[in-house]
């Protein structure tokens, strides 16, 4: 194949829809990473719509070269939850319907079934984004490989300077686990702490006829909160990096955290992904506390990095953006392969 022929893909699970920070942020830097190696994202599939149901109008769409599948924290607990099962079972069918591959990156893994690893066997190549998942992968003698979550990737974000004194005291960033969320705002309301919500309310996150309860709230929360709001992820990380200190139940807030040293505590989600990500940073989770205990902790005493914990930030993402960029490149590459193998020019 010529040198700088175009590859085209499409992207399975495109989070884009959700308007979450972290989410838009990791398609962001995918689409980039994508194009600075001359490959053309298609068209990509929602998350949240399980593709089983609409076989038909996937054939229908453009040929690609291949697919790639973001995990985004979705594969777990397959026993319960249908679209892990869903992510899990598309390579197989990408095989036999356009005899094309597919590579699942970005990936948390846990607790899903021996069946769902069994399809996992149809993905050209995995990659997983801590070390715990890789563990859970090659217990069923799969193979992949860990890179830390595409948040992490180089990009070119420039954010203003803030002066220390200048930071408010700290703000709370909600939880997946929508139970948790009445508590967390009661303390924020008797601390006067901003609380913030990492999905921003647009009319187009619920379907009226598919869901009417959650669209009515969502709809008032459009309306009285987030109408205005940003949604670009680079203003929602400036907000962080104006507090001493940040509380937050969400994954991605923890990541974005990292990479920019913006002191945190976290609390668990729905899988212990966030334990996972600090023991590949720091090799213990001490900055993960109940979520009850909150009410108890110091800002003075969690508001500053130690000198190792900030070494360790930085060679974790200096790291993660070459691992990243790597990754990539070498899904690239492969699909570079299959097509000169196949006399594709």
């Amino acid at each position: 194949m010529e040198q700088g022929t175009i590859k085209r893909v499409a992207i399975i699970n495109d989070t884009d829809p959700t308007h979450h920070f972290g989410c838009m942020l990791v398609m962001e830097n995918l689409r980039f990473l994508l194009k600075q190696q001359g490959v053309d994202v298609v068209w990509t599939w929602p998350v949240g719509v399980d593709w089983r149901k609409h076989k038909k109008a996937i054939q229908k769409k453009d040929r690609v070269d291949a697919f790639i599948v973001n995990g985004e924290g979705t594969i777990h607990h397959s026993a319960e939850r249908k679209h892990a099962r869903a992510l899990s079972e598309f390579a197989e069918f990408a095989k036999e319907a356009f005899d094309v591959d597919s590579y699942l990156i970005n990936a948390t893994l846990f607790q899903n079934e021996a069946s769902e690893y069994a399809s996992m066997r149809a993905f050209k190549k995995i990659y997983v984004r801590d070390k715990s998942s890789l563990t859970e992968l090659q217990s069923f003698g799969l193979h992949g490989r860990y890179i830390p979550d595409l948040t992490f990737a180089k990009n070119d974000y420039q954010f203003e300077k803030i002066v220390e004194s200048e930071k408010a005291d700290a703000c709370v960033i909600d939880s997946a686990l929508k139970s948790e969320l009445p508590f967390l705002k009661r303390y924020c309301l008797q601390r006067g702490y901003a609380f913030r919500s990492m999905v921003v309310a647009r009319l187009s996150n619920v379907n009226f006829f598919k869901s009417p309860r959650p669209f009515v709230k969502n709809f008032y929360k459009w309306l009285t909160q987030d109408r205005l709001t940003s949604i670009r992820p680079r203003d929602f990380i400036q907000f962080l990096k104006s507090h001493r200190l940040v509380i937050t139940g969400r994954y991605h807030t923890v990541t974005m955290c990292i990479k920019q040293q913006i002191p945190f505590i976290a609390f668990e989600s729905n899988t212990p992904k966030v334990s996972f990500l600090l023991s590949d940073v720091f090799n213990h989770t001490g900055r993960v506390v109940p979520m009850q205990n909150i009410e108890q902790i110091s800002i003075d005493h969690w508001a500053n990095f130690t000198a190792k914990e900030r070494e360790q930030m930085q060679q974790f993402v200096s790291a993660a953006e070459a691992d990243i960029s790597e990754m990539i490149k070498c899904i690239v590459d492969d699909i570079n392969m299959t097509k000169t193998n196949q006399g594709i020019e």
